[in-house]
């Protein structure tokens, strides 16, 4: 008998046009589909991206997962669903799980993937890579965000100040995911170590509710949605 398999498929940063050829393929191949939502709804934008590539009658489930920052809370959400996905796929032996982006970045389905090997050791997990936020922001404004012996840097908001400032003085380029709750200190960093005229910050990019800000600052107001990045250096096509 083959082995399980669970494919972690990156579904690209919004746009269902920059989906991979091999993500469409599995999309197509899979014989039941999990898309993680918040614990407090259903609602889930990787579906919404790829949903279009879902042949009909494809079993789609929704995992729960909640919105906090608290282990505890989260370790029992990694756990119920790895235990969830284990009995699907002892029964299907193939299944898929959507990421927003790539499955490597930034993306739940690791946490799911380690704890699913321990209910179903012989299974296999295989990533599927998909077009990042950093990448689609990065075109959409076009900037080029590293050449020759240039560094680009990806990290996360939440962060420790000491660390972003470090990152903010050594790296030519630098995107920053997460930063919806810190946007105000993170713009003040930027501020102090001289970054800020060279940072630009987009929201929901390549989805229908994409922002451009022409001023980052306008971020310090209030907090902006989740999926917001900043992209600080990088070259202008023009």
């Amino acid at each position: 008998m083959s082995r399980p398999v669970l494919y972690g498929v990156g579904v690209g940063p919004g746009d269902p046009e920059l989906l991979t050829l091999k993500a469409v393929r599995v999309l197509r191949e899979a014989r039941h589909i999990f898309v993680a939502s918040s614990s407090k709804n259903e609602h889930s934008l990787a579906l919404k991206v790829a949903g279009s590539h879902i042949p009909e009658g494809t079993p789609v489930e929704r995992l729960p997962f909640p919105m906090t920052r608290e282990r505890r809370v989260l370790e029992e959400a990694w756990e119920e669903n790895a235990q969830r996905v284990a009995r699907v796929l002892s029964e299907k032996n193939q299944a898929a799980f959507l990421t927003l982006g790539d499955p490597a970045l930034f993306s739940t389905f690791g946490h799911l993937a380690r704890r699913l090997k321990k209910h179903l050791p012989r299974a296999e997990v295989r990533l599927i890579p998909g077009i990042t936020a950093a990448q689609a922001a990065a075109a959409r404004l076009g900037l080029l965000l590293a050449e020759g012996e240039e560094a680009l840097v990806i990290a996360s908001g939440l962060a420790a100040d000491e660390v972003l400032q470090k990152l903010s003085r050594e790296a030519a380029s630098l995107v920053l995911y997460k930063v919806y709750r810190r946007a105000g200190a993170i713009l003040r960093l930027l501020e102090e170590t001289g970054r800020l005229p060279e940072t630009r910050a987009i929201s929901f990019c390549g989805f229908p509710e994409e922002k451009i800000y022409p001023d980052p600052r306008e971020l310090s107001d209030s907090t902006p949605p989740y999926f917001t990045l900043l992209i600080v250096g990088g070259k202008p096509l023009d």
